[in-house]
């Protein structure tokens, strides 16, 4: 290996290196659980358990067709072949519980290195080694990185979505006439390179549908590398269309085709306008968000379109689509880095024509800023209270052949879930569950004698209403005869706001002067 060879290999480690520091440590500590995790682990244990990828109201969900079914098959056939969960002995104490929680954050962190490795590819290949560099280094420090951490589909897809735009990339040949597909026994046919560019993207597409609005970006590199070749796009368009079609020929297999529109307009007709996720985008990663805007307006200056075109069609879909998390702006996380590497990179070279030291100290500067404030974050301990919430409910409940012994388990759906996909199908501990919030008409749900009782700040708000309901009253009268069994720590969720956990904004919520909450577990028997 030569000197050369030796300082590419340690160029990209840097980049690399970082994103293993700020996507694998403390991942029990920050950030903490959000519920669509539990859903995906839960359609995941599906999966573990020969049950198949799609879910039935028989499970204990009713949301039959929200999402297509990749996630769930990726993240349980990676999880099986590491033997989990019967690889770490779970049992009903906190260690279990911890342990259960960490192994898929990690395979979450492991895909975010990946993610670092081939988006440093894709800049080095569009740009030059050293904007590669300088996005690679922002992907893996800059704050709102932590949502990587999570078990979003969205880092699920990353990978897939990533090397689709790579392989398209590698259609063309390269400025200095090496071509990727001469004669050898190393080359790969330009043919290969399109068809695997559309397998990636369908299964992109079939983890999750907004990822559609990629077909632009990809598509146009094909298109343009190849030539202009239209057979080529077809031969990409082949997969890219094919794939995510599986889902719903599976509900016209079934004869279920009526589900599936229900629940895929459903998930179109919930409100959350694109603006707000914006702004708390914005509150995550205010330099980011800044320099990747300002990049933006720069790379179209200069005409190239590389970074608006993975941008701008997502923000369209976002605005009429009408429901839009701040976590679904992760899909654009990787082109602010890009726009914001290619700013920078002109700022710093014009800046070095009069002073090297100058131009060196700004990158710095925003790198610095960069790792302090995700170090800051990634070295909080939100969870702990929450691991022993999840650990007292799971030694209350009864293994499921106890016919005599079921119960009913009353709260939010914020806590409530991440405890099931644990009980139901790894400890084999099933209960049936209510949450008032979501089901007003659950009078004759409760079917046990025996219930346990989850109640959070918001819940219990929610008992101290004079509303004449007899739903309401019937949960009153069940919370005041039963039994405290514990009582822990919320120190997440915010008093002020009647959403929880709320962790948009994580670089202001966790201050002194921050609301706590207490979560009273109660039990009747």
């Amino acid at each position: 290996m030569n000197k050369e060879h030796l300082k590419y290999i340690l160029i990209i480690l840097i980049p690399v290196a970082l994103s293993a520091y700020t996507h694998l440590w403390n991942l029990l500590g920050f950030p903490s659980f959000h519920i669509d995790e539990a859903h995906y682990l839960r359609r995941a244990m599906l999966v573990l358990n020969g049950t198949g990828p799609q879910e039935s109201a028989a499970n204990g969900y009713p949301r039959t067709y929200d999402q297509p079914y990749f996630g769930q098959l990726f993240v349980g056939g990676i999880l099986g072949l590491t033997g989990y969960p019967d690889s770490i002995s779970p049992g009903v104490d906190i260690n279990s519980i911890k342990t259960l929680h960490l192994v898929p954050r990690i395979l979450m962190g492991l895909l975010a290195i990946v993610d670092t490795f081939i988006l440093f590819k894709i800049v080095e290949r569009r740009y030059s080694i050293t904007l590669a560099l300088i996005a690679a280094i922002f992907f893996a420090i800059m704050p709102s990185t932590w949502l990587f951490r999570r078990v979003y589909l969205e880092t699920i897809l990353m990978p897939f979505l990533l090397t689709s735009i790579f392989l398209a990339l590698y259609v063309k040949e390269p400025k200095n006439g090496i071509s990727p597909n001469e004669k050898s026994r190393y080359s790969i046919s330009k043919y290969v390179l399109i068809l695997l560019s559309g397998i990636f993207l369908g299964l992109a597409i079939y983890t999750k549908i907004p990822v559609i609005t990629m077909i632009p970006l990809v598509g146009t590199l094909v298109f343009f590398y190849s030539g202009k070749n239209l057979r080529s796009l077809g031969i990409w368009l082949i997969p890219v269309i094919s794939i995510p079609l599986l889902w719903p020929l599976y509900s016209i297999v079934v004869s279920q085709t009526d589900l599936w529109a229900y629940w895929v307009l459903w998930q179109v007709e919930r409100d959350r306008p694109l603006s707000i996720s914006l702004a708390n985008f914005f509150s995550l990663d205010p330099l980011l968000v800044s320099m990747g805007v300002a990049g933006l307006v720069f790379t179209i200056i200069k005409k190239d379109y590389f970074p608006l075109l993975w941008v701008f069609p997502f923000l369209i879909f976002s605005y009429f689509v009408g429901w839009v998390q701040y976590f679904h702006l992760m899909l654009i996380f990787p082109a602010f880095c890009i726009s914001s590497a290619i700013l920078v990179g002109s700022i710093q070279r014009f800046i070095a024509k009069y002073s090297q030291v100058l131009s060196y100290t700004i990158v710095g500067s925003v790198m610095v800023f960069g790792i302090v404030s995700t170090t800051t974050l990634i070295t909080l301990d939100v969870n702990s209270d929450y691991f022993k919430l999840y650990t007292a409910i799971a030694e209350k409940i009864p293994q499921a052949n106890q016919e005599n012994e079921k119960i009913t388990l009353i709260g939010s759906h914020w806590w409530v879930w991440d405890s099931y996909w644990i009980s139901q199908y790894i400890l084999h501990k099933p209960y049936a569950w209510i949450d008032p919030h979501l089901d007003p008409k659950f009078k004759d749900k409760i079917l046990t004698d025996k219930v346990l009782i989850v109640a959070d700040p918001i819940f219990i708000d929610s008992l101290s209403r004079k509303i004449n309901s007899d739903n309401l009253r019937q949960i009153r009268n069940l919370y005041n005869e039963s039994t405290v069994i514990g009582t822990f720590t919320d120190n997440v969720t915010s008093q002020t706001k009647a959403y929880y956990p709320y962790n948009t904004l994580p670089i202001m919520i966790w201050n002194e002067n921050h609301p706590t909450g207490k979560i009273i577990i109660k039990s009747n028997y």
